[in-house]
């Protein structure tokens, strides 16, 4: 077995590396189009992700099902505990609440399980990603806007992605080997794409005002682990999905909190600097979770 400090330097550094590709490239001013990038991800990238990491392992309806409870348990958790903090430092509830409950299981957390488990922890990271994905486009966008718009849902390509793989899980029915192929190929583009557009979505923000964001920062990653932590122990859940959730729910706050804060009239500006001090905080305290998860 390698060295902890080795494993951990060949975790960080891929993800290190290809953000701050992402952070230089629009740092030098060169093209780069989010809207396209993260169509391709959400509407092609991930879905064939989820795909060909379900149907290609040996994980079981059972333990997908365990994993999406031990996800919802953490959520609903983050949504009491954040409201609770939101409350006692006297920020409106409904404007603050996505950015601590919701937190970047996409553009950073699939990633760092990809190279903390490699493919055995995949299929979890996937499945709790879409469920935070339904999260975002439910209620996260319910609370920033004030109304609920579970139509959404039905025009999220990840939860028929899901589904589908449930389908062909739970039947025993293997995909065709050109779909397999391609679902492969095309899911292989999601994770440096994801850390490519996470160094340029920090090349574009700008951090004010420090000390509120960052206590909520700490908050975020901090009640993220220790959620995690206690979830996989309640559900039960074998190390990779153990491992999964916990990284998964210490990520720092997600991108889209702040596009939503944007178009919805939030506080755009304070959840800009989370994004920013929460991944920081996040990346700093990253070797530590790798050698309770490891």
């Amino acid at each position: 077995m390698r060295p902890m400090a080795s494993q951990l330097l060949s975790i960080l550094l891929p993800v290190f590396t290809i953000a701050a590709i992402g952070w230089t490239w629009v740092r030098l001013g060169r093209p780069f189009d989010p809207a396209t990038l993260s169509a391709l991800v959400t509407t092609i990238g991930v879905p064939a992700l989820l795909l060909s990491s379900l149907t290609r392992s040996a994980v079981t309806p059972a333990s997908l099902l365990e994993m999406l409870a031990a996800g919802a348990l953490a959520l609903a958790a983050f949504a009491a505990i954040g409201a609770a903090v939101l409350r006692f430092v006297k920020l409106p509830v409904r404007l603050y609440l996505p950015a601590l409950m919701l937190p970047n299981t996409g553009n950073l957390g699939l990633p760092i399980v990809f190279f903390a488990f490699g493919e055995a922890g995949m299929p979890y990271a996937v499945a709790f990603s879409t469920l935070v994905q339904i999260g975002h486009f439910t209620v996260g966008i319910g609370l920033a806007s004030g109304r609920m718009a579970p139509r959404t849902l039905l025009t999220t390509p990840a939860i028929w992605a899901f589904l589908l793989a449930l389908a062909l899980i739970g039947t025993g029915t293997p995909l065709p080997g050109w779909a397999a192929d391609a679902a492969r190929i095309l899911g292989g583009m999601a994770v440096p794409i994801m850390l490519l557009m996470l160094g340029a979505s920090l090349a574009r923000l700008s951090v004010r005002n420090l000390a509120r964001p960052l206590g909520l920062s700490v908050v975020r990653v901090a009640m993220g682990f220790a959620v995690g932590l206690a979830a996989a122990r309640l559900a039960g859940l074998g190390p990779e999905a153990a491992g999964a959730l916990v990284l998964q729910c210490a990520m720092p706050v997600a991108v889209f909190s702040h596009l939503f804060a944007v178009r919805y009239g939030g506080p755009a500006n304070e959840v800009a600097a989370m994004i920013v001090l929460s991944t920081l905080v996040c990346l700093a305290t990253l070797p530590l979770m790798l050698r309770v998860v490891l």
